[in-house]
């Protein structure tokens, strides 16, 4: 992985550098799929364990053959789980169900369920939703519910006021049904609180495969509404909020007993993803670094938790990996930590993941600096992980950060500093650590600006899923099921890359 050195910015440049958006220039990315357009990282299957990948978001629908860009979605941590009740039937031929809401339910006549038997669940909107879509709708239903509650006290104080030109006893009695009724309406708006939606949840078989159907409206008719299979089977993607764009998709677990409703929990999975492998067909230049390559989203944490993983999650996406068997993964989590290669998760992973799967696993190396050896795990301080720096280029600071003049490739100042406590080199290399990517839907932005090691990861990661892409295509038909060794992928790129000056 090349880097541009401090010398090349004494020539000056000239015109906006449009290819400086999602920098793939400086590693040489850019030129690699010129000279190469079929490798670029098709063939190739990366684990994102993040935030969870919006099903929406622009430039991440199809890889640059046509395939399907995310391959499934998995809500590793449980945000989304709902437990599911006993098999019940409809009575007699009404197709019409008592749902836990207390709502009834009126079911779509045209599903197939030869059993005729169906299981119920609920879940409250907000339990399972990003945080800023979660204080927009809660905006969104205080002010509904103010503006109602005035206009109901308008209406109070005009039959009060029409109440005094009434017979003096019938004035009083509905005066003082007035004052009662102002008086409730008071109480109401001064403790008011919002538990949110409720969505009740169907689960059938249809003779093949699992379907769910989910009541966003809170209406209880699913007379019209589509079931949904799971994702991996069928590629279907509902929305759980159409005015805020929010998408998910479905999973069902435990033969049919627990169905999970998949949401990205932030934003920050989504761009990880569009740095790495965005394809937009019209907009080539905000183009990922692999666009041929295919997603796997792994959800590890809660939105309530800001995201943060949890020990459930890590453990559920290191099965994933496994078991969707992913060339690569990207993690661009982590916190500090003063026990290199130590952990569960850590071991397992080195264990089962990469010495036995053989899974390059590529992660941020922390934005902790510039003081050493304030690498995060896992990344910077496992062995087995390449660890990434976040570095920025001339046209990086030009289009990104708006800076014209004439400033030295380097190193940014906050990126993380190796080496770890036990001596290792911790920060194994440095790749662009800003890009303007892929943002979800429900932000109702298209792309946005976003700078650190999570960034810089991704970037890496896309360059190596080009080499993947090349080595499987020209070597992968002669080797049968064996993979290239990520360790002789982590040796190469650390002694090919060109030094970059880090004055600090």
């Amino acid at each position: 992985m090349s880097m541009h050195t401090s010398a090349e910015t004494t020539e000056p440049r000239t015109g906006f550098p449009t290819h400086g958006l999602l920098p793939k220039a400086d590693s040489q990315a850019a030129d690699f799929l010129r000279k190469y357009p079929d490798y670029d990282g098709r063939g190739v299957v990366v684990a994102v364990l993040d935030s969870g990948i919006d099903p929406g978001a622009k430039g991440l629908q199809v890889t640059s053959d046509g395939r399907r860009k995310v391959i499934d979605y998995i809500d590793c941590a449980g945000t989304g789980d709902v437990e599911l009740g006993k098999p019940q039937k409809c009575s007699g031929d009404a197709l019409e169900l008592r749902a836990g809401s207390g709502r009834m339910l009126r079911l779509n006549p045209t599903w197939t369920n030869p059993s005729g038997e169906w299981r119920l669940g609920t879940r409250r909107l907000y339990e399972i939703v990003p945080l800023a879509v979660k204080m927009n709708t809660m905006t969104e239903r205080e002010a509904q519910f103010r503006k109602n509650a005035q206009l109901l006290a308008d209406a109070v104080n005009a039959r009060r006021d029409d109440s005094a030109c009434d017979s003096e006893s019938r004035g009083d009695e509905e005066r003082a049904e007035a004052d009662a009724q102002a008086s409730v309406l008071g109480k109401l708006s001064s403790t008011y609180s919002d538990p949110g939606p409720v969505l009740d949840c169907v689960v059938f078989h249809d003779g093949e495969q699992w379907r769910a159907a989910i009541d966003v409206a809170e209406s209880g008719d699913l007379s019209e509404a589509p079931a949904m299979g799971a994702y991996k089977r069928t590629g279907d993607v509902g929305l759980l909020s159409r005015r805020h764009l929010l998408h998910y998709t479905l999973n069902f677990y435990d033969s049919g007993r627990t169905l999970s409703i998949v949401t990205s929990v932030g934003a920050h999975g989504t761009h990880v993803a569009g740095i790495m492998a965005a394809n937009h067909p019209e907009e080539p230049e905000n183009n990922g670094v692999a666009p041929g390559a295919q997603l796997l989203s792994l959800t590890l944490g809660k939105h309530y938790m800001e995201s943060m993983e949890t020990s459930i999650g890590l453990t559920r996406a290191a099965n994933a990996i496994v078991e969707y068997g992913a060339d690569m993964a990207n993690i661009s989590f982590g916190e500090p930590t003063a026990t290199p290669n130590i952990g569960q998760w850590v071991q397992m992973v080195r264990r089962e993941v990469v010495r036995r799967r053989r899974c390059i696993f590529v992660g941020s190396a922390g934005n902790e600096g510039p003081a050493l050896s304030t690498v995060t795990a896992p990344a910077g301080t496992t062995d087995d992980f390449i660890g990434v720096g976040a570095y920025v280029g001339y046209d990086q600071m030009k289009a990104n950060h708006g800076m014209y003049g004439t400033v030295n490739d380097t190193v940014f100042t906050w990126s993380s500093r190796g080496p770890t406590p036990d001596g290792a080199r911790g920060l194994d290399i440095y790749a662009p650590g800003s890009a303007i990517a892929s943002y979800p839907a429900y932000t109702k932005q298209r792309l946005q600006l976003a700078s650190g090691t999570s960034m810089s990861a991704p970037n890496l990661c896309g360059c190596l899923a080009l080499l993947v892409s090349a080595w499987k295509q020209e070597f992968g038909h002669d080797s049968g099921s064996q993979r290239i060794s990520p360790y002789r992928v982590k040796n190469a790129i650390i002694n090919t890359a060109k030094p970059i000056c880090d004055e600090l």
